[in-house]
């Protein structure tokens, strides 16, 4: 008889922080008090607009309300703020009736995985694009599925022509349930053209898929056109999107997200939040609700400085025997160090630039297929900050080679 009960095996598949290995180089790092440019979290140094910040939302007498449980299901204003603003940007499904087709959740992690639990039987099988965000594939097991790697958009950002839906189909299954796109994609900003996605509309059709179309970047784009893949023929009824104020709003400590939803998904997943949230802070929805009153200017503010960001950040890299996509949108540069390492693992390189004072993600937790990749966050800091992570990572790389 053992001494301790076992530990729930399809827990012990999510994998931890995709940091672990770096751990012992970043504790020494800061026990020696050094300075460290973090370009690894998808994060951003603007402060949310004005009239989103705490202490400006809430102000004069005491509000019991805030100390009370919210409803369920969330604040109505917030749920029907959220699907006029979807309509107004053309994305999402049409006619959202927002007490029926959302979900406020706690954040788009949360809202993915309410979402996902209201579709997935264990056991099945969801083909994840890839390279795809961190934690995607672990939200898919934490829901009872299986995901099933497919690395996708790095081949298009080479090959355009490429037809997805035959890139799935060789991945496809008997167990096959779902699909898990993200559109601009985090970690390569790739955005999924209108062909691109009609093609993969039919794939689900066909294979009698639901699609979670992950949407969290799409306020952010540098000169291509997103779409959701909700809006063509057949797929409101099949299509799961998610979305974020962390991202489009720098809202990322508040935790609010959503899923639009057929209402019988939504009212599934609403039980699922039930039993893991209650509800949402009431504080953090009036938050977001302040968020999206403030119009779109804070938006296109941000979009400008993240596209300067982003050209910045692929000067700095010119020259260097690198391969970094130039990202359609989003808040990342995917940058493939195989010239450098020369057939070296990419931990040497990242504990590298660790030693100079910069940190990026391993993009091994983006993908198996991506050992030789790390993410690079161009948001995350100031420009001046970001120039000098930039040159510390030059240094590291030059030095390495």
């Amino acid at each position: 008889m053992s001494e301790r009960p076992a530990l729930s095996r399809s827990a012990e598949a999510i994998r931890a922080s995709v940091f672990a290995e770096l751990a012992p180089r970043l504790e020494a790092h800061a026990r020696a008090g050094r300075d460290l440019v973090p370009l690894h979290l998808g994060d951003t140094h603007l402060p949310p607009p004005e009239a989103a910040r705490f202490g400006r939302v809430e102000q004069g007498a005491y509000d019991a309300a805030l100390y009370r449980y919210g409803a369920i299901p969330g604040v109505d204003a917030l749920r029907a703020a959220f699907a006029e603003h979807l309509a107004a940007q053309d994305r999402g499904p049409r006619g959202i009736e927002p007490g029926r087709d959302v979900l406020v959740a706690s954040g788009a992690t949360h809202a993915v995985y309410c979402g996902l639990r209201a579709v997935l039987d264990p056991g099945d099988e969801v083909l994840v694009l890839a390279p795809y965000w961190p934690l995607s594939v672990g939200v898919v097991r934490a829901a009872g599925g299986v995901p099933v790697e497919v690395p996708l958009t790095t081949r298009l950002y080479a090959d355009p022509s490429i037809d997805p839906a035959d890139v799935l189909a060789e991945a496809a299954g008997p167990r096959t349930r779902a699909l898990y796109l993200i559109t601009p994609n985090n970690p390569d900003g790739y955005v999924l053209g209108a062909a691109q996605l009609a093609r993969l509309a039919r794939f689900a059709r066909e294979r009698d898929l639901w699609v979670l179309a992950d949407e969290v970047y799409a306020d952010y784009t540098y000169g291509a056109a997103h779409a959701s893949i909700a809006r063509l023929d057949g797929m409101a009824g099949r299509t799961l999107s998610a979305y974020s104020l962390s991202k489009s709003h720098a809202l990322a400590g508040a935790r609010v997200g959503f899923l639009v939803a057929p209402e019988r998904v939504v009212s599934l997943a609403r039980r699922v939040a039930t039993h893991t949230v209650f509800n949402v802070p009431v504080a953090a929805q009036r938050v977001a609700l302040a968020a999206l009153g403030s119009g779109r200017g804070w938006i296109d503010v941000a979009r400008g400085a993240y596209r300067q960001a982003r050209d910045a950040t692929l000067a700095s890299l010119q020259g260097a025997p690198v391969v970094a996509p130039p990202p359609h949108g989003g808040s990342y540069v995917f940058v493939d160090f195989a010239g450098v390492l020369q057939g070296r693992p990419l931990r040497g390189l990242l504990e590298a630039a660790i030693d100079r004072g910069v940190l990026l993600a391993p993009g091994d937790g983006c993908g198996a297929a991506y050992a030789t990749w790390a993410r690079l966050c161009f948001t995350a800091v100031p420009p001046a900050r970001l120039a000098e992570g930039l040159g510390r990572l030059r240094e590291a790389i030059d030095a390495f080679g």
